[in-house]
């Protein structure tokens, strides 16, 4: 169950790249993955287009001013610290061995299987776990009079939830007693427990343009990033002992819209290196929404968020800071992040990453995954324009991972 709705998440993001939930977090290449997922004011031209088009008219290193190309770029994260898809399968397990002693008649391993049962249940009730993927690649000409990238990306969040019904325990704990004898099989005749899996994913193909203003020796830089937009919603819920992760039809519970939007970004680049750099960037402009079969609305609504950098040849340091609140997708907290990373350049060959970002959005009850502090680190091997990117990310609940190649000429 664990590798189908890992294979679920990205294979959504793949496909597309052809209460209210959020639309998934947006896409993060595999640089600002390690570094706490800043980018705001510290992207590179070729990964602008995800973070603030304005990005691409700022007078960058000449190592990074050339023609760009990501292809591809790919992240995942995983959190299940309360291990539910492996609860599930145990609790499948166990209902096999009971149904098996029933058929037997075997009226003590019946009760001894019913007392696990029980214990299994009870654990399991509104236990969560969340899987995370994305995908990107982008083509960029960088330029201070008149920049332009084509950029591509999706992203999908994937969260599984155990919804156990009182009375299934009632049952359990009264097999267990002795009382009912040697009772009929499980099946979802018997028991109601369900799981639910909810899934949402955006992807996108646009075109960012992006132009410098000088201001007295400083650089205003102003980006815009239309885009055509593919948004998908897929609820599944099943009674968890008749769950066959083998067995549906995922266009039963699919559903598909397409739209425009667009996002919007600035940047000021200023110091007498231009080592400075403020950014400030919207995405998703218009507000749309889709709902799921059920009438679940997933919300894609306008993300602000703010950035500054400070760069010299050697190092980067920079933070970004979520203006807006990202309401909750599926069974997990509202998230507005704080994000701060660092870069060291090693002779332009190697370079090594750090961050770490913090979760202040409110709780809002769901008693799902939250998402706190997240530490992130990664690797950059730039030998003759091509880029390699290896990153990884690590908190109380989640672990995630991305990688990426690169050309810069």
């Amino acid at each position: 169950m664990k590798q189908k709705l890992l294979a679920l998440s990205v294979g959504l993001v793949i496909a597309q790249s052809q209460s209210v939930f959020a639309a998934p977090n947006a896409f993060q290449d595999a640089r600002s993955f390690a570094m706490g997922g800043t980018g705001v004011a510290s992207s590179s031209p070729a990964s602008a287009s995800f973070h603030n088009p304005a990005l691409l008219a700022i007078k960058h290193e000449e190592k990074h001013d050339g023609f760009g190309l990501i292809l591809p770029s790919v992240n995942v994260k995983y959190a299940d610290d309360e291990e539910v898809v492996d609860q599930i399968d145990d609790i499948q397990s166990e209902i096999d061995r009971f149904n098996a002693a029933v058929n037997s008649n075997n009226q003590a391993a019946v009760q001894a299987s019913a007392t696990r049962l029980s214990s299994q249940f009870s654990k399991l009730d509104n236990d969560t776990a969340r899987v995370d993927a994305g995908l990107g690649a982008a083509l960029v000409i960088p330029n201070e009079k008149f920049a332009v990238s084509v950029f591509l990306d999706g992203s999908v969040k994937g969260t599984v939830r155990g919804d156990i019904s009182d009375s299934d325990i009632a049952y359990l704990d009264f097999v267990a007693s002795g009382a009912a004898g040697v009772p009929p099989e499980l099946d979802e005749t018997n028991l109601t427990s369900e799981a639910t899996a909810i899934v949402g994913g955006i992807s996108e193909v646009g075109i960012s343009f992006a132009t410098a203003f000088d201001m007295d020796g400083s650089a205003l830089t102003v980006g815009i990033s239309p885009k055509y937009v593919s948004l998908t919603t897929y609820e599944y819920t099943a009674n968890v002992a008749s769950f066959d992760d083998e067995n549906f039809d995922a266009d039963d519970y699919e559903t598909t819209d397409n739209t425009f939007n667009m996002d919007l970004g600035v940047a000021y680049q200023f110091g007498d290196e231009g080592q400075w750099i403020t950014g400030f960037s919207i995405r998703n402009v218009i507000p749309t929404d889709l709902k799921t079969k059920s009438g679940t609305s997933m919300d894609v609504d306008p993300q602000a968020t703010v950035g500054v950098a400070y760069t010299r040849d050697m190092f980067t340091l920079t933070a970004d800071l979520d203006l807006t609140e990202n309401k909750a997708f599926g069974f997990e907290d509202d998230n507005q992040f704080i994000s701060v990373g660092g870069e060291f350049d090693l002779f332009d060959t190697a370079q090594f990453r750090l961050g770490v970002r913090h979760n202040f959005g409110s709780s809002n009850g769901s008693e799902g995954i939250e998402e706190e502090s997240q530490l992130t680190a990664g690797l950059g091997l730039s030998p003759f324009g091509v880029h390699i990117e290896l990153s990884g990310l690590v908190s109380s609940t989640e672990y995630g991972a991305a990688a990426e190649l690169g050309f810069t000429f």
